[in-house]
């Protein structure tokens, strides 16, 4: 028997093996995770990827001969590479980039005081080596020299454009290239305060705004009309949120991040500021800056959600993202495209590169310097070669150099499939060679549907272009054997559909109302053919996610169900037949069960050939021109309800008043059967879970 068990559990390794891929492999190259995400139809999907980051050496106070940290709140560097690190018992350690120490300075001295700064939340150290400690329970931030030679204090402005209850708690400092001075402040939603280079106060900068919604207009309306001046005073308005870090870009452009946000409100979490106005100018007001899936996770001591805390941007305007709460570090380039996603813990960081509580992001050079306020030390990721080859490669295709960068993303493929962007820019130099069948592929596999178009696009015209002539002579011939065919019938008096119960069908187009009328007097319809056409309309809409164009499909094979669709199409029709036949029996219809289904499957027709006709047309036509599809689908789905209605007003002798008031009942009649059925499922599930449970208690 041990044997057995030894032989199956080898199988299951080697089948876990093959099973996880390149995955595998990735995991064992770090002890932490590292992976993407891949924009598909259905949303995004998270998949391993190769490692871009590698942990270089993890700092902490042993290594460099001083006293324990107390609480390492930032870290940062300057120009000549020197990191400094804060914590909060007033010190700042400087350490060069061996990291050996320089100096520490424990307070600010003057020539009348020293300054002391515990509880400090962040430094920045500006161009000239000068430092800002934003001192935050003393409210101020200090500007000193680099040996701690206090500058200046900047301290709440005496402004009227400073609300009376503004409590200023100095969170994160940056001063940019002109010297204009930005200050966060900690709970303060009117964005950074902005100054000088003389430090006087102009105003406030920048501020996430609160997004409407239809829901919380409703509310808002709701709350007007009905509540009292009670409930007025008790009221609340939502605020904004507010901004946690700030960052430079190496061409002066401020970067902000926001911090821990509802899941509905989770987008926009990183923004790229005007210089003039403030507003967000990266394009980011749809982008999820965070695990898409995972925004919460429970553990014993609690709730772990996601929060960006961190900002850092390199000079390649890459952008480094810190998740405080699971210790993750997400990079991103200029267009809101996610590269890799590295680091963890979760509040649990035993291993290189994961965190307890990572506390603030920086960079230095190539190298990032992550901080742990609770492990006390500063971990230094170094990119890899991997790393800096995908780097350069999007460098080089977001200048437009496609073809210096081919091979460059072939090499990539090769190493880790699972990098998107790499079919993007491999897909985008197919196309800057003209080889636009080999681009269309390359995007069709990452899911590139802006190249695809492109690419498609010249296939297209190049295609007309060499056929034109047989297109031309084809669609000629065809209008004329229509025109001839249509003359020959009407002359002969041909009877083309002699079938008495298809030719009722297809009259249900053109002439609605005596074909309904019919259905009722002289019992005309057919059942079965009403069966097949449920049947056809179910393969029709299956066929339009199956086999729609790929610009135009939102096809995941993982994600299609074709159960779901069942229930979406057939399933309602049949649940619309049942409910208004229900009601209408109640209310004075005079429809019969078979007359409503007659009526019901016959009203489809219009919005099957338009199923069918938007399936083949979406091959062959480009985003630009989805007008067409979008006007065939309207006027479809408006044929299909004048028939219904029209064959409902027959059937039932109805009013169009009493016909709107029985619709609307039909439609309250289906969400009450859907209750009661999803009901009864929970019953049944109930039932058989007791009734398991009372058979094991019954063998113990």
């Amino acid at each position: 028997m041990n044997k057995k068990v030894k032989v199956l559990a080898v199988i299951l390794v080697v089948i876990s093996l093959l099973v996880s891929g390149n995955s595998f492999v990735f995991a064992a190259e770090v002890p932490y995770e590292s992976y993407t995400y891949w924009s598909i139809p259905s949303g995004q999907k998270s998949v391993g990827n190769k490692p871009m980051y590698e942990t270089k050496t993890v700092i902490s106070s042993t290594d460099i001969g001083v006293e324990n940290f107390d609480k390492i709140n930032d870290v940062c560097t300057d120009a000549n590479g020197n990191i400094y690190i804060l914590d909060s018992q007033s010190r700042i350690t400087i350490i060069d980039k061996n990291y050996t120490l320089i100096r520490e300075i424990s307070e600010i001295t003057s020539q009348e005081m020293q300054y002391a700064f515990v509880g400090a939340r962040s430094l920045y150290v500006d161009s000239d080596n000068s430092i800002y400690i934003c001192d935050t329970e003393n409210q101020r931030v200090i500007h000193c020299n680099n040996f701690g030679e206090l500058l200046d204090l900047i301290l709440l402005p005496d402004s009227n454009l400073i609300p009376d209850d503004f409590s200023y708690s100095p969170l994160k400092v940056i001063v940019d290239k002109y010297g204009y001075i930005y200050v966060l402040s900690d709970g303060s939603y009117y964005g950074a305060l902005m100054y000088d280079q003389d430090k006087n106060f102009l105003g406030f900068y920048g501020a996430n705004t609160v997004k409407g919604g239809i829901l919380s207009s409703l509310q808002l309306i709701k709350r007007r009309i009905f509540s009292n001046s009670a409930k007025q005073s008790a009221s609340s308005r939502k605020l904004p949120y507010c901004f946690v870090d700030i960052d430079m870009d190496s061409e002066g452009y401020l970067y902000t991040v926001t911090g821990y946000t509802e899941n509905y409100d989770r987008v926009a979490q990183i923004k790229k500021l005007s210089p003039g106005s403030g507003a967000n100018i990266l394009g980011s007001e749809n982008v999820n800056f965070v695990d898409t899936k995972i925004n919460t996770t429970y553990k014993v001591t609690g709730a772990l959600n996601q929060n960006l805390q961190g900002i850092a941007i390199d000079d390649d305007n890459f952008i480094y993202a810190l998740d405080a709460a699971f210790g993750k570090i997400f990079m991103y380039d200029l267009d809101c495209n996610i590269v890799t996603v590295f680091g963890g813990g979760m509040g649990n960081g035993n291993q290189e590169g994961t965190f307890m509580t990572a506390s603030a992001i920086t960079l230095n050079g190539e190298d990032i310097l992550v901080s742990d306020s609770q492990n006390n030390t500063v971990t230094i990721f170094q990119i890899n070669d991997y790393g800096r080859e995908v780097k350069e490669l999007l460098k080089l295709t977001k200048e437009g150099n496609y073809s210096e960068a081919k091979a460059g993303w072939i090499k990539v493929i090769e190493q880790d499939n699972n990098m998107q962007l790499a079919y993007s820019g491999l897909a985008k130099a197919y196309f800057s060679e003209k080889n636009y069948s080999e681009a269309q592929k390359i995007a069709k596999i990452g899911y590139d549907r802006e190249t695809y178009a492109l690419a498609f696009e010249f296939t297209r015209k190049q295609f007309v272009s060499d056929h034109f002539s047989i297109i031309a002579v084809i669609v000629l011939l065809v209008i004329a054997l229509m025109v001839a065919f249509s003359l020959f019938v009407k002359k002969k008096h041909i009877k083309i559909i002699k079938n008495k119960e298809i030719h009722t069908l297809f009259s249900t187009l053109t002439h609605p109302a005596l074909t309904f009328e019919n259905v009722k007097d002289k019992g005309m319809g057919s059942l079965k053919i009403g069966g097949v056409i449920l049947i056809i309309y179910y393969l029709a809409t299956v066929s339009q996610s199956l086999f729609s164009g790929f610009l135009y499909s939102n096809y995941d094979p993982e994600e299609f169900n074709s159960l779901l669709v069942l229930l979406r199409s057939i399933g309602l029709v049949v649940l619309w037949i049942i409910s208004n036949w229900l009601v209408c029996s109640l209310l004075g219809g005079r429809g019969k069960l078979r007359e409503i289904f007659i009526v019901t499957t016959y009203s489809l027709i219009p919005i099957i050939i338009s199923n069918i006709l938007s399936t083949v047309l979406s091959n062959v036509l480009l985003p630009d021109e989805t007008v067409f599809l979008s006007a065939i689908s309207f006027v479809a789905a408006m044929y299909s309800a004048l028939l219904l209605i029209i064959g409902m007003l027959k059937i039932h002798d109805f009013t169009m008043s009493r016909f709107i008031g029985t619709t609307v009942l039909s439609i309250a009649g289906m969400a009450a059967i859907v209750f009661l059925a999803i009901m009864i499922m929970i019953l049944i599930q109930q039932f058989g879970g007791f009734v398991a449970t009372i058979f094991l208690e019954l063998q113990m």
